[in-house]
């Protein structure tokens, strides 16, 4: 890769560092405009997420902006006359090397490469070969979420190419770790989400094939995963895999804030039924998660019996 690319690649991760910076400190300055009905927590990652959508945006408008070093070439323009080797070698580079990522026309070029097979075979040896867990990196000086940037540029690349024939073999991978990093759910939750057809059928075999075991770790980043393709694209049988996960899960907080979240109000009576059967043994956690769910869809919680005898004096 020639040292021009090198120079514009850099020049473009820290131009978009200095905006981020620069917009982090513009909306925590908006702090004080905070809603009655938010707490301080929420309110700061949703200011967050949006500096983040920002300066997304910032970055889409510097990839079409056409560079000396890139012949007079904008990003867009010039990484689609690269071929595939090069494409990858840049790929690669940019995973390990800027704090950002891969840029989106890096991407956008690799997915537009006229052989589908080249890419799809490609992809699919980053993400079986890449450490999905910090025992799994090669070198002690390396930084796991800069390693793992190059299988979440290779998720959007067969996104964008409609690509959903890996499925089976992200889903297995990350079944394969007892638990695996945060960072690491919300990348393949992105792929999973972009193909629901080829997606839910997989999680629910997954998810039955493990209820014995607790659906603990990885599964309850599925059951996830699961309810938020559900929210799109809701179905009976997606509720009736939430409402068994909550049966069988070791933490059923985990199915509780699912099934809040998928909407379903004929969760309602199966939570109440359960408080109340289990009034002497249910934890203060899972309850109040339970009387909280039961309000967000909708229920009545003047019916159930409270056995720590604080919920209702602490909503009041």
């Amino acid at each position: 890769m020639n040292e021009n690319i090198k120079t514009v690649l850099k020049n473009y991760d820290q131009i978009l560092a200095l905006i981020l910076e620069q917009k982090v400190d513009e909306f925590a300055d908006k702090m004080d405009e905070m809603p009655p009905n938010e707490d301080d927590v929420t309110y700061e990652q949703y200011l967050q997420h949006v500096a983040m959508e920002e300066t997304d945006a910032q970055s889409l408008l510097m990839e079409q902006e056409p560079n000396e070093l890139l012949d007079g070439k904008s990003m867009n323009e010039y990484f689609k006359t690269k071929s595939f080797d090069e494409l990858t070698e840049i790929l690669e580079y940019c995973a390990l090397e800027l704090d950002r990522g891969v840029p989106s026309s890096v991407v956008t070029a690799l997915a537009s490469v006229e052989d589908k097979a080249k890419v799809t075979s490609y992809s699919a040896s980053i993400i079986n070969d890449a450490a999905w867990v910090d025992e799994e990196l090669k070198s002690e000086d390396a930084l796991f979420e800069m390693e793992f940037q190059k299988v979440k540029a290779c998720f959007k690349v067969l996104e964008q190419v409609g690509d959903s024939s890996l499925v089976s073999t992200v889903i297995d991978r990350f079944m394969s770790y007892p638990k695996t990093l945060d960072f690491v759910a919300d990348s393949i939750a992105e792929y999973l989400v972009a193909f629901p057809d080829a997606s839910i059928p997989v999680i629910m075999d997954r998810i039955a094939e493990h209820k014995e075991d607790g659906l603990e770790g990885p599964c309850e980043d599925l059951l996830i995963i699961l309810t938020r393709i559900g929210k799109e694209e809701p179905s009976d049988d997606i509720y009736n895999v939430l409402r068994s996960a909550f049966r069988y899960m070791t933490n059923k907080i985990y199915a509780v804030i699912c099934l809040a979240d998928y909407g379903d109000e004929r969760a309602i009576p199966m939570m109440k039924t359960y408080i109340n059967r289990h009034q002497s043994t249910i934890s203060r956690d899972l309850f109040y998660e339970m009387m909280s769910a039961i309000q967000h869809l909708g229920g009545d919680i003047a019916d159930i019996s409270d056995p720590f005898g604080d919920f209702q004096k602490k909503m009041k």
